[in-house]
Formats: structure tokens, C-alpha cells, sequence
């Protein structure tokens, strides 16, 4: 099976070598959930603030399956 991930700001610098800008498809098995992506990317624990899949806030707990676009984003700073 097959996914996109999309990374935003900073945690672009995880995305694998050859990747687009934002974004990489990558391949995932049926019990594959998002701490299971974020880990092979070697993006660290409290880094990610928001994640979406699908456009839906998820919990690192789901599992992914066919088709789905994981979406994440560092904590925002700024006023």
C-alpha cells in the first residue's frame, strides 16, 4: 500500500532524499500507524503539534491504510 506524507516548515528537513519540497509517497503495510511513519522518519517525539489525515485531525495511534495523505506541522510561534 501506499501513502503520501506531507511535512511543513521545519520538519521538511525529515523528509527522505528525492522527495518533492513538501511531500513523499511512501510505503506502508496494513497495520502501519502514524507514530510508526513519524518514527521511520526519525522525526522526534514532542515535535509534532498537528497532524492530519485526510484533512482530519488524527491521534498517532490510527492506522493508516491505502490512499490516505498524513499531514504535519510543527508548533506555530508568532504573533
Amino acid at each position: 500500500m501506499e501513502i503520501e506524507v506531507k511535512l511543513f516548515a521545519t520538519l521538511r528537513d525529515y523528509l527522505p532524499k528525492g522527495s518533492s519540497r513538501f511531500s513523499c509517497k511512501m510505503k506502508i503495510d496494513g497495520s502501519t500507524r502514524i507514530q510508526d511513519i513519524l518514527s521511520r522518519l526519525k522525526i522526534p517525539e514532542g515535535i509534532p503539534k498537528i497532524i492530519l489525515l485526510n484533512g482530519v485531525h488524527a491521534k498517532k495511534e490510527q492506522t493508516l491504510k491505502e490512499g490516505d495523505v498524513l499531514s504535519v506541522f510543527p508548533p506555530v510561534a508568532g504573533g
